[in-house]
C-alpha cells in the first residue's frame, strides 16, 4: 500500500466517524471528500486546508447552511 493511499484511508476513517456523529451517509462523505481533493489538487491546498474544508463543508451539508 503506498503512503498516499494509506492517507486517504486514515483520512476516511476519520471523516466517517465524524460523519457517523452528525448523522451523515458514507456516500456524501465520500462525494464530498472525492471533490475537496480534486479541487485542492488543482489549487495545491495543504493536506490541514483539505481536511478543514471537508469538514466545513460535512457540517454545512447537515446544517443546510
Amino acid at each position: 500500500m503506498s503512503e498516499d493511499t494509506e492517507q486517504s484511508a486514515a483520512e476516511m476513517r476519520s471523516l466517517l466517524r465524524f460523519a457517523q456523529g452528525l448523522g451523515l451517509d458514507e456516500a456524501i462523505v465520500r462525494l464530498i471528500y472525492e471533490t475537496v481533493w480534486w479541487e485542492a489538487s488543482e489549487s495545491g491546498a495543504s493536506d490541514d486546508d483539505r481536511m478543514t474544508e471537508v469538514r466545513k463543508r460535512m457540517l454545512t451539508a447537515v446544517c443546510g447552511a
